[in-house]
């Protein structure tokens, strides 16, 4: 499989992850502001490895790719051990984030 094929499945991953992490945002506050910053700059550099063929730009982006799921880690356990009753609401971004993450290590080694 090409780069650009599993690039372009990682970038509809994060659009969908910024969809579904804005109702995450939105209940939990401020809190989650450096996961959702590091979700925005990785759909931005994953677009531009994609438009721009730059080696640096395309390896940015997979680290952006592998930070931004580790960056929701010490919030959502935090909430997640205090507010049980709402975890459905933050499935399907863990979803997303658990895709997003094997994705950028499969993207990794295949480069």
């Amino acid at each position: 499989m090409d780069n650009s094929v599993i690039s372009l499945v990682s970038l509809a991953v994060l659009f969908g992850s910024m969809l579904s992490g804005f109702a995450t945002f939105r209940l939990t506050g401020m809190r989650l502001i450096p996961h959702f910053v590091s979700l925005i700059l990785a759909f931005i550099f994953t677009l531009l490895s994609l438009i721009v063929s730059n080696s640096i730009i395309f390896y940015i982006a997979i680290l952006l790719q592998i930070l931004a799921p580790l960056t929701i880690c010490s919030t959502i356990c935090n909430i997640l051990k205090t507010q049980f009753q709402n975890t459905g609401i933050y499935s399907a971004h863990l979803g997303f984030m658990g895709i997003l993450l094997i994705l950028a290590f499969g993207n990794l080694l295949i480069s």
